[in-house]
């Protein structure tokens, strides 16, 4: 009983871990902010810029990177330790607290996980994309203001830049000083809660330094078949959107979480406190486990998924070997590159289609989204040439729905004609 009551302080101090964590994430993009720019011409060249040339740049950012996760998964913790102490009872703003910053993390791992630029940072964008535009009835207007226009682009990176350093950080900041000016500091963080704040941020300092933040190619150099993956405290998403079907993934990804937030803030005012937290909470931590477990062991057992994820990490690790290469990259450059390996798909094609529909039209998967192939599409019910110069025009006319975007205000009448006189040309 002696020890018991000695050990039970020591497993309270989820509060003084939480803090140290969110203090390493506000000083460690402080520090990443002044070398980044937010241009899907420049931000993969400053972030391997960071990591090849700033002196201690691979290490700070990979503070930044894990410490998000590590994160995620203290508050979730800690979030565990106030239900099972009763806390939505007898401090309801210590409840409503932790329930904000769980939020507020993921919503800063999420916007902060586009930001490098790179193979992966493109696919969760996408994924992001097609989860805003599944929405019921907001979609469409969810989609165009995360994307600040009709696709992808530089305005797409500042506005994730914009909330990931500005927006989420103010909210942030607002909900800790709320919490402080309701209790008093040394009730929140005491001797004990400093030393395991101490000894997790000194795991996090070693484990930062062994293992580097990951970086894939460029979205320049990016191959057909490279697999990209989310953050650890993503995979559980990532891995449930392949068992469900189209729109759902919105109600699943973005509806169901903002609805469980919803009702746990509000708990301290329902009947059933208990049996409600209990059952989300219980559910929240079994989907998790699994389905983050389903995806490393799918990753592990399919022979050739294995064999390129670890062809990948040896791609990186060679790639931190070589010098910092601060050549900037063109859009008109990355036209002929891509369209050179395209096979002599029009230019055009490789710019706004070949990332769904493949070089050769023969189809592409970015982790769940799965995209179409064109080849033999001219033999399908309405798919001529004018019909694919519509299509190109207003998609939802045709039947299709986002991702699937009109491109009547980036093409020309001529260019669009361009591309459609290809795809239907394109055989099995």
């Amino acid at each position: 009983m002696t020890i018991g009551n000695g050990i039970r302080p020591w497993l309270q101090t989820t509060t003084g871990i939480v803090a140290v964590l969110l203090l390493v994430q506000f000083l460690t993009g402080i520090l990443l902010a002044f070398y980044y720019v937010p241009s899907v011409d420049h931000a993969y060249t400053t972030v391997s810029y960071v990591e090849k040339v700033v002196s201690s740049g691979s290490w700070l950012r990979s503070l930044h990177h894990y410490g998000s996760q590590w994160l995620t998964v203290f508050v979730f913790l800690h979030l565990i330790r106030l239900f099972l102490t009763g806390t939505y009872v007898v401090n309801r703003t210590q409840w409503i607290v932790a329930i904000l910053l769980l939020g507020l993390v993921m919503a800063a791992g999420g916007t902060g996980y586009s930001l490098p630029w790179d193979a992966r940072a493109v696919f969760s964008t996408r994924v992001a994309e097609g989860l805003m535009a599944g929405l019921p009835f907001a979609g469409r207007n969810a989609r165009l203001w995360l994307l600040g226009g009709s696709e992808i682009s530089t305005l797409t990176l500042s506005r994730f830049f914009a909330l990931h350093v500005l927006v989420i950080p103010a909210l942030l900041a607002a909900v800790v000083i709320w919490r402080l000016f309701r209790s008093r500091i040394a009730e929140l963080f005491g001797p004990r809660d400093a030393i395991v704040g101490g000894v997790v941020f000194l795991a996090l300092a070693l484990w930062a330094l062994k293992y580097p933040a990951p970086l894939g190619p460029s979205v320049t150099d990016a191959t057909a078949d490279y697999l990209p993956r989310p953050g650890a405290q993503f995979l559980w998403l990532y891995q449930s959107l392949k068992y469900i079907p189209g729109g759902l993934g919105s109600l699943v990804g973005v509806v169901l979480p903002g609805l469980v937030l919803a009702v746990l803030v509000t708990l301290p005012w329902l009947k059933r406190q208990r049996l409600i937290a209990g059952s989300l909470l219980g559910l929240g931590v079994v989907l998790v486990v699994i389905m983050t477990t389903a995806s490393y062991l799918g990753d592990r057992r399919d022979p050739q998924t294995s064999k390129q994820l670890s062809r990948q990490a040896a791609e990186e690790e060679a790639w931190r070997r070589e010098p910092f290469k601060p050549a900037a990259i063109t859009l008109a450059a990355t036209s002929t590159s891509v369209a050179a390996s395209a096979g002599g798909a029009p230019v055009l094609y490789t710019k706004f289609c070949v990332n769904c529909h493949g070089p050769r039209g023969e189809g592409a998967q970015q982790g769940p989204l799965k995209f179409p192939p064109l080849l033999d599409v001219s033999a399908k019910p309405h798919r001529s040439v004018d019909d694919i110069v519509g299509l190109l025009k207003d998609p939802t006319a045709y039947g299709l729905e986002p991702p699937m975007r009109s491109f009547s205000n980036k093409l020309t009448e001529e260019q669009m004609r361009e591309i459609a006189e290809w795809i239907v040309k394109l055989k099995r």
